[in-house]
């Protein structure tokens, strides 16, 4: 009797003791779950996107040659006190309106439509014969991550404010406002009025426009590296902006990054002087490496390109963007239709071909007229860009 109680009380101790641990080890299990998710959102807190510091002095720079307030503590105060400065900054403003209301507003609202999927995956613009037009590239392409603009007016440099006094003001304002006078009121720039208002003594290259550009959309200026296209292709930094005559300023550039109004992300803006004919790539091997370089995924924009790459010596450039583009918006003045294969690219045309205005009457193209003449798919456009008053714009995605 005795041994079956000794027994039966060692089963329920037993038991007990094994309850007891069970209940140990999943306590034990429960917490060390505990600490591991707590460490797996602190890791995640990590993760997260840094800051982006913003470049005071060339911000203030940028803001203040687009007539845009100040910080309080900025050292360029005294000079946006001036009254030149302030009514630079009244005119600016109230173009600056116009043009919004007339072109970029309903830019931005119909690329959001048209260009919905190119937005969702593509993330370097190539832009070629841009000129410093920041402006049509960043309304119509808001979603890349970087833009490379190529054109052939110097990069020039950062305006030196050391120099700035209240009785050069004026003359320097003018001449900005003369710089850009033709992107606000006919979309585009003129190249030959480019050859002198971006390289005089108060304007020194494309930097300043494109710095006022980027400031005027919103942006904030965070770097802005000096560079050049090396021997293999690639960008290489160096040190400073270089003074280039009219012989050696080809393959140099700029990067300026910034942050983007829209949602605080990094975007990345590259400038290039480079001459792009097939004769001018032949002396420049390191900017076709380059081209050839380029990532077959981007979306490439053509908008008043002087009908260029209908002509047999623009051949390089023409057939880099048909062989790289995954898709490209152009005018008219772009590539040539019939370069064009259907085969390899659906096409959407936008707005109505007439005839290029006199200067370019001769590269009227009876395909293109056909084209939209038997599309019972293209599409109207409530704006106007490029050379003609009446916009045409054709979209081809590759197959």
């Amino acid at each position: 009797m005795k041994s079956t109680i000794l027994k039966n009380t060692l089963i329920i101790t037993t038991a007990m003791l094994a309850i007891s641990f069970a209940s140990s080890c999943q306590n034990q299990g429960t917490k060390e779950k505990a600490t591991e998710n707590k460490d797996t959102v602190k890791t995640e807190k990590v993760v997260k996107k840094d800051t982006i510091a913003v470049d005071k002095a060339n911000n203030d720079i940028a803001r203040f040659i687009a007539g845009m307030p100040l910080d309080p503590t900025s050292e360029l105060n005294t000079l946006a006190q001036t009254t030149q400065w302030k009514n630079y900054g009244t005119k600016l403003d109230s173009a600056w309106s116009k043009f919004n209301k007339k072109t970029i507003e309903k830019l931005t609202k119909w690329s959001e439509v048209e260009l919905a999927d190119i937005h969702k995956d593509t993330k370097t613009l190539f832009y070629p014969f841009s000129g410093p037009d920041f402006l049509h590239a960043y309304a119509i392409f808001p979603k890349v991550t970087k833009m490379m603009l190529f054109g052939l007016e110097p990069v020039g440099s950062v305006p030196d404010m050391k120099k700035f006094t209240k009785e050069n003001m004026t003359s320097y304002f003018s001449a900005l406002d003369k710089s850009i006078e033709d992107a606000l009121n006919l979309n585009f720039f003129k190249t030959k009025n480019m050859k002198v208002d971006m390289n005089n003594a108060n304007v020194d290259g494309t930097l300043p426009i494109l710095l006022l550009f980027v400031a005027r959309a919103g942006n904030q200026i965070a770097e802005i590296k000096p560079l050049e296209i090396g021997a293999d292709g690639k960008i290489v930094y160096i040190e400073k902006f270089k003074k280039c005559g009219l012989n050696d300023k080809y393959n140099k550039g700029v990067e300026i990054t910034f942050i983007d109004s829209k949602d605080g992300s990094k975007k990345q803006l590259y400038y290039f002087c480079a001459e792009i004919s097939d004769g001018g790539l032949g002396n420049n091997k390191s900017c076709k490496l380059f081209f050839q370089n380029l990532d077959s995924n981007v979306v490439s924009y053509l908008k008043s390109a002087s009908y260029l790459m209908h002509k047999s010596y623009f051949s390089t450039i023409r057939n880099t963007i048909l062989t790289k583009s995954k898709a490209f918006l152009q005018d008219d003045s772009g590539i040539g239709f019939h370069y064009i294969d259907a085969k390899k690219f659906d096409i959407q045309l936008y707005g109505s071909y007439n005839r290029p205005i006199p200067l370019f009457d001769d590269m009227y193209e009876q395909d293109l007229k056909d084209a939209y003449t038997k599309s019972k798919t293209t599409k109207a456009l409530n704006f106007k860009i490029g050379y003609n008053a009446k916009t045409n714009l054709l979209l081809a995605r590759k197959k």
